[in-house]
This record gives C-alpha cells, sequence and structure tokens, in this order.
C-alpha cells in the first residue's frame, strides 16, 4: 500500500460487524411492526389514526478501522529516534484532514508510551521510547490476547492473590454468604434473586517465582488476579 493512500486504509474498513448486524436487525423489527400495523388498518380503518406507525429503532454508527498497516508502519520504524519517527509521521499523515487526524491522534499515537501521565491507565503500550530517545517495542507487543489469558490461567489455577502483612499469599473462594447489603462494596456476583459476598480463605503463601510471574502478567490479567486481602 502506498504511503499517500495509508490514511484512508485505516477508515475503510466499513461497519463493525456487530454493528452492521444490529442495524440490519432495527430494519427487520421495523418492517414486521409495519406489517403488524398495516394488518390492524386492515381489519379496521378507523384505528388508523390512534395508532401510531411504530419508528425504526436507531442505531449509532460504530466503524471498524483497518489498522494493520498503521501498526506495521510503527513497528518499522522501531530502532530509530522517536524524534525523527513523530516528524515523518507527521508528514506522511496530513492531521488538517479527518482521517490523517483519526489516524494519527485517535490510533497511531496511542499506541506510544510518550511518558504522559494522562494516559499511564491506558498501558500497556505498543511501543515505549527508551531512555536514550528511541523506539522501542512494548513488551506485549504481538502477544495474542489468548495467549495471555492462557498464562494467567495457568498461573492462577483458579485462586486469587493479595497482598497481606505476612507477604504475597494465594485465596481460594470457600463459599458464597447471601449479603442484603444494597451499599456493600465488597465482591459480588449479581444473581437474578439476590446478591453473594465471595468468602476467601487463605491457600498457602506465594513463591518467589510466582511472585515474579504475577509481575509479568498483562496488566488487566494481573488486575483479574491481584485483591485486597480479606
Amino acid at each position: 500500500m502506498s504511503r499517500k493512500n495509508l490514511s484512508r486504509t485505516v477508515i475503510e474498513g466499513g461497519r463493525r460487524y456487530y454493528n452492521s448486524w444490529d442495524r440490519g436487525q432495527s430494519h427487520r423489527e421495523e418492517r414486521a411492526s409495519t406489517r403488524a400495523w398495516l394488518d390492524q388498518v386492515s381489519q379496521d380503518s378507523d384505528v388508523a389514526d390512534e395508532l401510531v406507525l411504530p419508528a425504526r429503532r436507531r442505531v449509532s454508527k460504530d466503524f471498524h478501522d483497518k489498522l494493520g498497516p498503521a501498526k506495521r508502519w510503527l513497528a518499522a520504524q522501531v530502532g530509530r529516534p522517536w524524534n525523527k519517527v513523530y516528524a515523518e509521521l507527521r508528514a506522511m499523515f496530513d492531521s488538517r484532514t479527518i482521517a490523517g487526524a483519526h489516524v494519527v491522534n485517535d490510533h497511531m499515537l496511542q499506541w506510544v508510551d510518550r511518558g504522559d501521565p494522562l494516559h499511564a491507565l491506558w498501558g500497556p503500550y505498543d511501543f515505549v521510547i527508551d531512555p536514550h530517545g528511541i523506539l522501542r517495542r512494548g513488551r506485549f507487543y504481538g502477544a495474542s490476547w489468548s495467549r495471555l489469558r492462557k498464562v494467567a490461567d495457568a498461573l492462577a489455577q483458579g485462586r486469587r492473590a493479595a497482598e497481606t502483612r505476612g507477604g504475597w499469599w494465594w485465596f481460594r473462594v470457600a463459599g458464597k454468604t447471601e449479603c442484603f447489603d444494597a451499599q456493600c462494596t465488597a465482591a459480588h456476583e449479581e444473581d437474578v434473586r439476590r446478591r453473594y459476598d465471595l468468602r476467601f480463605v487463605a491457600a498457602r503463601a506465594m513463591t518467589g517465582d510466582e511472585r515474579r510471574r504475577l509481575d509479568r502478567l498483562h496488566p488487566y490479567f494481573r488486575a483479574k488476579i491481584v485483591m485486597i486481602a480479606p
């Protein structure tokens, strides 16, 4: 793909798959309700003024951007000074256009950890800038979500981890007690009839190797395992 067409390539993915299905479903619902309305009117024309033809359910647009080419371009710049990469990025994608501004500001710059504290919770990033100003790949660049989940599940084995006064410990779910306090802030599982408060029991102390493996997990899956000590 030529450089001049790269910004247009990103935004030519059309709607997201679920969004296309939802839009089609809204049309199907409209046709069904219209047929039902016509059936009632055909049987009794006097109710035509009383019955309102149902409006189609509104479905907002959600587009599926083709981000692969843009991410591959950044990956090809790894090992180069970030200042030069940023200058070429701005030169290639004209931010004065809607397509260019969307690609650069909403995607490509968000993939790079530039030390912005406001974006600290967005990590981990696909790309980082080392202390020498060189663009590098992030620790989880290219890792599939399923593989990261398998690594986390293999470590946790259905347990939760917490830092206690005696160090890091593994906890297992011992059962559920009924909770009637609607203002309770503890971990709950939603149920059709009632809410439950999970009870945890200490299993054993965490080994040093397990502690290091926990720190190396993707932050999303690490947050699923670590909890406040009960």
